[in-house]
């Protein structure tokens, strides 16, 4: 098993900006010589729709998503413009499993206290019925819904932090009666609030909350990548003592597994979303990416956190194949950018993304083929 191996030093600020600046126009098309094509699934009103990688590969910021870098069908970007929404799910062992994060337009995955990991869940082109549990909100999260302009969705929050989430430019929607936002007779709280995308998204819109202008892809997608290695059918991201993540290859696509110290568990064991109707599947994604940064104690709260502004190492997981980098941000309000050893752009491949925010000083990456 290969070993990730940190040799870059790291330069860091010592705090994000609390800039509420909106990026109006965030360029970063790219013009791809080499020609691919293949589909995915894109849920939309229910229905299944396909979006498509195209030859010559062109962000087009009109017609493709921001959080996948594929093209969508008309029937879904003519419903544009549409909110950024980022809804805080639960991944607590009694959250498990969770619903409607397999239609999320991208998953962002964030350590919080205790050692496990809650998820960012964004919600633009597609949609769900039945999301949650939702959660509470960590300091970390406006740091990565600020960039597309984005409303933050959560139950709650501890003492003070929703305000200073406004102060950065994020807007907040906390717990809403029925029927955007429920609650189910089968769990317990706090692990029982559940969600309808577009009801909230109406919600939201009543309010009047700001408008995002269209958001720029989370970092540059591309399909001319030449510098990938093999050698990764098997992804192991370990958050902590208590959260081990583990992706495996299967049909040009990673399933997810999971260590849970609270279930005194020692062997991986699927992780599964479960529908309205009791269907259950594994989580998957067709690419993993890794971003490492450092943690903090936030001040107001005292929770850990990781910071996600300055320079730090990243991976990328596709079909098997990775590779390894850097990650770049010096402000809360723009993407990441991603350089290999040669400070060249790494070209993200367009497909289905599943984003880990890991620590650096205690998370771990190793990788295997098999």
């Amino acid at each position: 098993m290969k070993k990730l191996h940190v040799l870059l030093i790291m330069i860091f600020v010592t705090a994000c900006s609390t800039s509420t600046e909106i990026i109006e126009d965030n360029d970063t098309s790219e013009t791809i010589t080499t020609t691919s094509t293949s589909s995915v699934q894109n849920n939309d009103d229910n229905n299944t729709t396909t979006t498509t990688k195209i030859e010559g590969y062109i962000f087009d910021n009109e017609k493709m998503s921001p959080f996948t870098g594929l093209e969508l069908n008309p029937e879904t970007w003519l419903k544009r413009p549409r909110r950024v929404l980022a809804f805080k799910v639960d991944n607590n062992i009694n959250a498990r499993p969770q619903s409607g994060i397999q239609e999320a337009d991208s998953i962002f995955e964030i350590l919080v206290e205790g050692g496990m990991t809650r998820f960012l869940a964004f919600f633009y082109d597609n949609r769900s019925e039945y999301l949650g549990p939702i959660r509470s909100a960590r300091p970390t999260d406006p740091t990565l819904v600020r960039p597309y302009g984005g409303t933050l969705v959560v139950s709650g929050a501890t003492a003070g932090l929703v305000p200073q989430i406004r102060e950065l430019g994020v807007a907040v929607l906390e717990e809403q009666p029925a029927p955007s936002m429920f609650r189910i007779i089968s769990r317990n709280a706090p692990h029982n609030l559940y969600a309808d995308t577009e009801l909230v998204r109406d919600v939201v819109d009543k309010k009047g909350f700001p408008f995002n202008p269209p958001p720029g892809p989370i970092y540059t997608f591309g399909i001319d990548q030449s510098n990938w290695n093999n050698g990764a059918n098997r992804v192991t991201v370990k958050y902590s003592d208590f959260t081990t993540i583990i992706w495996k290859l299967d049909i040009n696509k990673y399933s997810r597994f999971i260590i849970d110290g609270y279930a005194k568990n020692d062997e991986p064991i699927a992780h599964t979303s479960i529908n309205r109707d009791e269907e259950i599947e594994i989580i998957s994604s067709d690419t993993i990416v890794v971003i490492q940064g450092p943690i903090y104690v936030d001040e107001a709260t005292t929770l850990p956190s990781v910071l996600t502004v300055g320079v730090g190492p990243v991976m990328i997981f596709n079909n098997g194949n990775y590779i390894e980098g850097t990650w770049r941000r010096n402000d809360i309000s723009e993407p990441f950018e991603f350089y290999d050893d040669e400070q060249n752009a790494i070209y993200v491949p367009p497909s289905k993304q599943w984003v880990h925010i890991l620590p650096l000083e205690d998370g771990d990456v190793t990788w295997a083929s098999s």
